[in-house]
């Protein structure tokens, strides 16, 4: 396999972070610019004289477009290779942002659209890179420091936004990003490669890479009937959808302000902690679940604790735990809900390498499909048990039902099954 370098020393290692390093730049792009809708609903509203909520309206076209698009990024990848892929995708989100700075609903519209399906090659391209430029043993590694970057770009993309307007204005700062991406795109085209050059290897070493290319049908219609990538992707739809979008990101700080009767300050800074838990949790469980005998051992230890810790969140308002236990708990959750990323490790290990990139989009989907699903179920459930989304300590009933998906989540790591180290027969 062409990611084993050998004989190249330290440059080889050299070049493959550096390829990783233009894919995954181009994601922290993709996450800032996720921020970019909360700062400048205001000002685009001042500018184009249309309500907060019509604005809001129109910024949340990107989220099924990006959605629908991730399936067709994922062939393109595959078909085309990264370098094309990322370069005109990163030239597209670019694009987009240049749309918006004219202050007409059409062409904010446009450019959401515009940037929904440049965004979409953003992670899988990055992905499919650290499967093309890394061995096996490292990949869950670097998809964890990706998703560590991509974290980053979101805390601190808005303080950033908000500087540059503060200093020239909303459409001066999102000229400036749109340019960065003009010139990354250009970076992209000319430095990143598709994949390493050939290099001479021995007959015993290709007898063990052998296999892995061969292992099952690349192609598309294999792939979506597999049953064994569908409960990896709805393994990690749940993990997301329930504990990211449904609790940190829609309810966790109305839960803190009525339940804990904390401010708005607090609430934030507690709910923050979540995020600071991915960060620190993704690179470590590619680290950590090495030292089992299958990765998907460490994910289900990993499932079990963030049903354990998230059920503790409506306890702590029970037993009124001290804010240093309630930012441990927090902190836990979103270190141990990070372990999703696995499954793309385990997924990528059952097809060649020409099709990963539709894998990962495949997974990514479902992913993007249980973050748009689980806050409208929850929010029925609210509405039904309450009579209205404006509640007190009435939403600890709601938050215990919400351990229930993460429950049948624990429960689809018993059915998943995983190729070895090398590639090799599935194991149960």
């Amino acid at each position: 396999m062409l990611t084993n370098l050998k004989g190249k020393g330290s440059s080889a290692i050299t070049i493959s972070l550096f390829m990783w390093g233009i894919a995954a730049v181009f994601y922290g792009l993709d996450y800032l610019q996720h921020t970019v809708p909360s700062v400048l609903i205001e000002p685009i509203s001042n500018s184009i004289g249309i309500n907060y909520i019509d604005i809001a309206t129109i910024m949340s076209i990107y989220f099924p477009i990006y959605a629908l698009s991730q399936i067709p990024a994922g062939f393109l990848i595959d078909k085309y290779g990264v370098k094309q892929a990322l370069g005109w995708s990163c030239l597209t989100v670019s694009l987009g942002l240049f749309c918006m700075l004219a202050p007409f609903v059409s062409t904010i519209i446009i450019g959401r659209v515009l940037i929904a399906i440049g965004s979409a090659f953003a992670f899988i391209g990055a992905l499919k890179t650290i499967s093309i430029w890394f061995p096996l043993k490292y990949f869950s590694l670097f998809v964890g420091i990706t998703q560590s970057i991509g974290v980053l770009g979101g805390l601190t993309g808005q303080v950033l936004i908000n500087y540059l307007i503060s200093i020239s204005g909303w459409q001066a700062a999102l000229f400036n990003i749109a340019l960065f991406g003009v010139l990354w795109s250009i970076v992209i085209f000319f430095l990143l490669k598709n994949k390493p050059a050939a290099i001479t290897i021995s007959p015993a070493t290709a007898a063990v890479l052998a296999p892995q290319y061969h292992k099952k049908d690349g192609n598309f219609l294999s792939i979506i009937r597999d049953k064994n990538i569908w409960l990896l992707a709805i393994y990690a739809a749940i993990m997301v959808g329930t504990v990211m979008n449904t609790f940190a990101e829609l309810y966790d700080v109305v839960f803190l302000k009525r339940s804990l009767h904390m401010s708005s300050q607090q609430a934030t800074h507690i709910t923050m902690f979540i995020f600071i838990g991915v960060g620190v949790g993704a690179p470590l469980h590619g680290i950590i679940s090495h030292h089992f005998s299958k990765q998907s051992i460490w994910m289900r230890w990993c499932a079990l604790m963030t049903l354990i810790v998230f059920v503790l969140i409506p306890v702590a308002s029970i037993a009124s735990f001290p804010t240093s236990i309630l930012i441990l708990i927090y902190f836990l959750l979103g270190f141990f809900v990070s372990s999703m990323l696995l499954s793309f490790s385990i997924a990528r290990c059952c097809y060649p390498i020409d099709s990963h990139g539709t894998i990962f989009a495949l997974v990514n989907t479902i992913i993007g499909f249980g973050g748009f699903l689980f806050p409208l179920i929850f929010g029925q459930i609210v509405k039904m048990m309450m009579g209205t989304i404006h509640f007190g300590e009435e939403l600890l009933l709601p938050l215990f039902l919400l351990a229930i998906p993460l429950a049948i989540s624990l429960g689809i790591t018993f059915f998943i099954k995983e190729w070895n180290q090398s590639c090799g027969p599935q194991i149960p």
